[in-house]
């Protein structure tokens, strides 16, 4: 997203054109076909295809194959951001290998792509790219997208209507001591109004509350529900079936390789630090929130660029030392 936008030029990028564009990639698809794909309503398919056309990404024509029906269909600049998207995902990945390892982020890429031909989501891939496109990290969106239907049906079944995808932005991030929006809005990327629109839908249905911030008498921190607890729960029970499905598809041994490396890599990335970990109050002299988001956001460049172990070693050379009494 940060590359596409700023050094590319593609403005009004959101996250969830991502797997809309994937899916019609090489040719058009009526929108009900690409509703049903993304677990979403007609009208939420829609909606997100009209946001995708002003944006100059999408197009609309008639099917030829059936006069009432339109196709939903990538513009030239629409094509030709799906594909400078894919070099992006590609060369980022060289950064990923270097955090993991080159073997086993090669056998990880692998068993993605095997999980995503197996999990029958429809293949949309340039044949220019070969298959790497497929063996790549960029397939974890479109598998995302599967895993959250799967776990919205097996909810559903539990009694929690009125779910729907885009909660998925907030739930899973309220952390044990709440959250506060633009913590999850800066790990989504996305706006503080469109998590706020998203956190009162969840109020409406129960799941959340809003209490007080004790650290901003403006703010405010959400926080689970009884009822948003149960769902959490019953979210966590409805995973063994997905572990078990993805289990049936790759082999036990090939499973735990691929959560071995997402673990690891997941934790090199520090993606939900500031809102899982304890962070302490502020003593005088420490550096202002502003300070420590600029240096937060440079560590994990740092992080990404360097790899682990040069990480570990630059972290060693910035220790304090003391030396004849001098720091």
């Amino acid at each position: 997203m940060r590359s596409l936008a700023r050094e590319r030029g593609y403005r009004g990028l959101r996250p969830s054109f991502g797997p809309l564009l994937s899916l019609v990639w090489l040719q058009g698809r009526p929108l009900s076909g690409i509703a049903a794909q993304l677990g979403i309503s007609k009208q939420a398919c829609s909606q997100l295809a009209s946001l995708a056309e002003q944006a100059g990404y999408l197009e609309r024509r008639p099917d030829p194959a059936d006069g009432r029906a339109r196709l939903v269909l990538l513009t030239p600049r629409g094509r030709k951001l799906v594909e400078q998207a894919v070099w992006v995902i590609l060369a980022s990945e060289s950064e990923y290998a270097q955090t993991v390892g080159p073997e086993p982020y090669g056998r990880f890429t692998d068993t993605l792509g095997r999980l995503y031909e197996g999990l029958g989501i429809p293949t949309h891939v340039d044949p220019a790219l070969g298959s790497s496109a497929s063996r790549s990290i960029g397939v974890l969106p479109l598998i995302v997208v599967r895993i959250q239907r799967l776990l919205m049906e097996a909810t559903r079944a539990r009694g929690h209507d009125g779910l729907k995808m885009s909660h998925a932005q907030v739930l899973p991030l309220i952390g044990p001591g709440g959250s506060r929006v633009h913590q999850i809005a800066r790990v989504q990327r996305v706006s503080r109004q469109a998590i706020s629109a998203t956190a009162r839908d969840l109020e409406a249905l129960g799941y959340l509350r809003r209490d007080p911030d004790a650290l901003d008498r403006r703010g405010v921190v959400l926080r689970l529900t009884d009822a948003g607890e149960r769902l959490i729960r019953d979210c966590v029970a409805a995973l063994d079936g997905v572990d078990a499905s993805f289990r049936q598809i790759l082999g036990g041994a090939r499973l735990e390789q691929l959560c071995e490396v997402a673990r690891e890599l997941y934790q090199a990335l520090h993606l939900e630090e500031e809102i899982f970990e304890a962070r302490p109050e502020p003593q005088p002299g420490a550096v202002t929130d502003g300070e420590e988001s600029e240096i937060r956001q440079l560590a994990s460049a740092l992080r990404r660029r360097l790899g682990r172990r040069d990480t570990a070693r630059l972290a060693a050379l910035l220790e304090p030392r003391t030396t004849g009494g001098t720091t």
